[in-house]
């Protein structure tokens, strides 16, 4: 295979004994492997080259891994003198194995909001890392990173859970947040193609979180789903941009049928 062909793969953990297990396990043709030891050495080498695959611990002499992973989700990287959305958008949503040996449910959340593809605690089998490299790079995982993505904000857990199992599948990835803080954390590191929010949250509600957005320039297509109701709601919003209004409790089929006919016009806009 041609060097221009090769999978580039950076490794970012100061252990030698993990380097070295990271080098016999993928001693191939298929794979040029780049190591560095500290967070900086990390974002200087994705600021000047093109990555396929990133494996970071969370625990690094300079900084903390997961820093380093919101610093990556930030960057707007120039290639060859260009900075296109495209560019922006691979930097986004470029896949990431996070490895760690002190593993806490926290850190994974985070994780997971940061778009990562998977979180490994150490110490690790070679041939699950093996395989999940192999799916990443693979085609089929290209196709996965092209679902949309839904963010669903609400502070109810259980909400939270209706939305996973209503609308998880093989076209949409959903993540949830608890609140408006949460949802404007998210926004900053991953790009979801649509919001859905109660208006009534804790500490920032809905109005001001959608008056943000707007402030910032991030047009991001929302539906409302609220126990407020429909007049209220879209007096509250009035010149936000809302696609749609529901009431709770929510109808299952009315919920598919709102977010398949706005995802299918964005995605009509974008192909026309």
């Amino acid at each position: 295979m041609s060097e221009q062909q090769k999978k580039i793969i950076l490794i970012v953990d100061d252990v030698r004994l993990f380097q070295l297990i990271m080098r016999q396990s993928f001693i191939s043709e298929n794979y040029e492997l780049i190591f560095e030891k500290t967070g900086k050495a990390a974002l200087d080498v994705i600021m000047k080259k093109k990555i396929d695959l990133l494996i970071l611990d969370l625990h690094l002499p300079d900084m903390n891994g997961m820093e380093v992973l919101k610093d990556i989700r930030k960057i707007d990287r120039k290639l060859d003198g260009v900075c296109d959305k495209e560019t922006i958008a691979q930097l986004k949503d470029f896949p990431v194995i996070i490895v760690t040996a002190f593993p806490t449910e926290q850190a994974r959340r985070e994780a997971e909001r940061l778009g990562v593809s998977d979180f490994i605690n150490k110490p690790i089998r070679i041939s699950q890392i093996k395989a999940l490299v192999q799916n990443i790079l693979g085609e089929g995982y290209k196709q996965c990173r092209k679902k949309k993505l839904i963010l669903c904000i609400d502070n109810e857990t259980r909400v939270q859970k209706f939305y996973q199992g209503a609308l998880s599948s093989e076209k949409y990835d959903v993540i949830t947040a608890s609140n408006a803080i949460e949802a404007l954390e998210i926004i900053e590191f991953r790009s979801p193609d649509l919001i859905i929010t109660e208006i009534n949250l804790p500490e920032m509600d809905g109005t001001e979180f959608l008056q943000i957005l707007k402030e910032a320039n991030k047009d991001i297509s929302t539906i409302i789903a609220s126990t407020v109701s429909k007049e209220k709601a879209k007096e509250r919003t009035k010149n936000l941009g809302i696609k749609k209004y529901l009431s709770k409790p929510l109808n299952l089929d009315k919920l598919k049928e709102s977010v398949r006919e706005i995802l299918e016009l964005i995605n009509n806009l974008k192909n026309s």
